[in-house]
């Protein structure tokens, strides 16, 4: 029996290791909503060390895409995942208020080269219409992506001033929910820190989570205990950010993160992940 996938399931795959069936990415697109920021003044310089790291794929704004382009043009390369929309709320509110608002199309994404493509669906705005318009928006992505086979992921997170900055376990998994049954490919979430959180976010959401970092830790075993806390508890991989590249020894920093999410200790010892047929678990 011939096993069919979509065209949105075949890239979607592509983002993960089938021996893991996880995918660890790399966040960088902070500066497109904080500016420079340390680490990445020079933004060519930090992709480029991150590219060289080997993570799965890189998120990045359209502007740095249209820069460093050029080092995502080798079969080796990371996979590319676009950022298409603006979250202003929470650290990223510019104009006193919070709004969100779309920066590109899915197909002028897939025509700049993504793979992929990531936008939020926030929990929690100071204005209930502008959730609503949110909503909206990650529903009209959903189907501009399945009419051109383009994943999208949804940056699914508690971030508007009504959830008053708080790590809610059950409002997480609420908006996850939401945004896969909206039609997301995958959920971009954060992790509480508690594995019981994590195992309701993944048991009750119908397609593939992915955590993200947060602020820097600055601390390697800390980051590692997290990792392996999300992962251990059903996350299909991580995007991480500050935790990823904003350090000394960019390189070294991701290599380790990406031997953590692929079963192999820093030191190439085994580490207790299963092997997986790939394509993140869940369809």
């Amino acid at each position: 029996m011939t096993h069919r996938l979509s065209a949105s399931g075949l890239r979607t795959g592509r983002l993960f290791r089938r021996e893991t069936g996880l995918t660890c990415m790399v966040a960088f697109d902070r500066t497109l909503l904080s500016g420079p920021v340390a680490h990445a003044i020079d933004a060519r310089r930090t992709c480029e060390a991150i590219v060289n790291s080997r993570p799965d794929a890189v998120l990045l704004s359209p502007g740095v895409l249209k820069s460093c382009g050029s080092l995502f043009a080798d079969s080796r390369a990371p996979r590319v995942v676009l950022r298409i929309d603006y979250p202003m709320v929470g650290d990223f509110t510019l104009a006193g208020e919070e709004h969100h608002r779309m920066i590109a199309t899915p197909a002028q994404a897939q025509a700049m080269g993504a793979d992929a493509v990531v936008m939020c669906l926030i929990s929690g705005y100071d204005d209930p219409r502008r959730e609503a318009d949110n909503l909206e928006a990650v529903a009209e992505t959903a189907r501009q992506c399945e009419a051109i086979g383009l994943p999208l992921i949804v940056e699914a997170v508690v971030w508007g001033a009504r959830e008053e900055g708080l790590l809610d376990g059950e409002r997480i998994a609420r908006i996850a929910r939401i945004a896969a049954e909206l039609g997301a490919d995958l959920i971009k979430a954060q992790y509480t820190g508690e594995p019981d959180d994590m195992r309701a976010l993944t048991e009750s959401c119908p397609v593939p989570v992915l955590v993200l970092g947060g602020a820097a830790m600055n601390d390697d075993e800390a980051l590692t205990r997290f990792t392996r806390g999300a992962l251990d508890n059903g996350a299909s991989g991580v995007i991480f950010g500050r935790n990823a590249w904003q350090r000394e020894g960019v390189t070294g920093g991701i290599e380790r993160l990406v031997a953590i999410v692929h079963g192999r200790d820093a030191d190439g010892g085994d580490a207790a992940h299963g092997e997986s047929d790939g394509g993140g678990g869940k369809t």
